[in-house]
């Protein structure tokens, strides 16, 4: 297991005492589009939530923002009983509830009604598993799908409306357990679901990375009713060094998306709703003017308007950050239509990211 999740519980254990330091360095912007404010301007109502690890708020941002900004509003740390507040992934229901799902200690979900902002209390809290749980999805049926595991790695399916009691830290038996083929690996937004309510997982490997695609629901089966995976999808390895993965799935295109953090060529590839095997991208975002090469990614989101692509962009899982976003089709050597930091945080513990109206 990695050095840094346990870096973060030591934080976590000193947070009442002392100050958190975020990390700092220096991303540099990358050269934007000369169209990016006509580009923006179909989604003025738009936000980008953020969540940032080590006790951080989730911030929320306009999906035009550009360059050093504030959020527009935050959700804080609820301070419910029996509860550890580190924001890991973050997603929505299809009616508008938030969800924040916390990687350390009891790993719980929080769920915030539709606007939640500042103090607003969470309507529920559910423990799928603890600890180290680092992504939430939620299908169209509202089951809600966590990505965990300290030792192996899983997605733990639980039933809608799954609430549960500070005295019992939260936790309801997940009914359904999808054991992965995968080490642990603490990486954000590595689960999304598709318009079938199929639940999407990155999984990163020696031999090559895939995405494994499995029935959704407390009764499907444990194996993966297909799976992206080999050299012409260009989703990498995680030999030494590990190419990470985020992936997203969008209802409003019906395409996969896959951020591929390779170093040099760090890219972000477009796959069909149906893909399966080794399949080559529909179109890939790669090359110096796109900002990504060099960074790792995340987060990734997109538009449910017109379909703009947002990355959390990054020197390193815990260095400095912006949020890019590129044209729906962009492909190739293409620049970002804008891009955005946080004034303050500069999204040092920034992790994944959602995109609602």
């Amino acid at each position: 297991m990695g050095s840094k999740p346990r870096r973060l519980l030591f934080m976590a254990l000193v947070v009442t005492g002392g100050t958190l330091q975020a990390l700092v360095g220096a991303v540099p912007a990358p050269a934007l589009s000369p169209t990016a404010g006509r580009a923006l301007a179909a989604t003025p109502g738009e936000l980008v939530y953020v969540a940032n690890a080590d006790s951080g708020p989730v911030t929320v941002y306009g999906a035009g923002s550009a360059g050093a900004v504030a959020p527009v509003r935050t959700i804080a740390n609820p301070n419910n009983p029996n509860t550890v507040w580190d924001p890991w992934g973050v997603t929505f229901d299809h009616t508008g509830n938030l969800y924040v799902q916390t990687f350390l200690s009891d790993a719980t979900t929080f769920v915030f009604p539709p606007g939640a902002s500042g103090t607003t209390p969470p309507s529920r809290i559910f423990q799928a598993n603890a600890p180290d749980n680092r992504a939430v999805a939620v299908d169209a049926n509202g089951f809600e799908y966590v990505a965990g595991g300290e030792v192996g790695a899983s997605i733990f399916v639980e039933p809608p409306g799954a609430n549960g009691t500070p005295g019992d830290l939260y936790h309801v038996s997940p009914p359904r357990t999808i054991t992965l083929t995968t080490s642990f690996i603490p990486w954000p937004s590595i689960l999304t679901v598709d318009n079938r309510n199929e639940a999407l997982v990155a999984v990163t490997g020696p031999q090559g990375n895939s995405i494994e695609v499995f029935s959704g629901g407390t009764g499907g089966s444990a194996t993966p009713v297909r799976v992206i995976s080999g050299p012409d999808t260009g989703l990498g390895a995680c030999a030494s060094p590990c190419d990470e993965l985020s992936i997203f799935f969008s209802p409003f295109t019906g395409r996969i998306y896959a951020a591929v953090s390779a170093g040099a060529t760090a890219h972000i590839s477009v796959f069909a709703a149906d893909a399966s095997g080794d399949t080559l991208p529909v179109r890939t975002i790669e090359g110096p003017a796109t900002g990504l090469a060099g960074n790792v990614i995340t987060g990734i989101t997109d538009s449910q308007t017109d379909g703009t692509i947002y990355a959390m962009v990054k020197t390193s899982q815990f260095g400095a950050g912006h949020v890019n976003a590129y044209a729906r089709l962009a492909q190739g050597n293409a620049a970002p239509l804008t891009s955005f930091t946080d004034l303050s945080s500069a999204f040092a513990d920034a992790a994944g990211i959602a995109v609602t109206n």
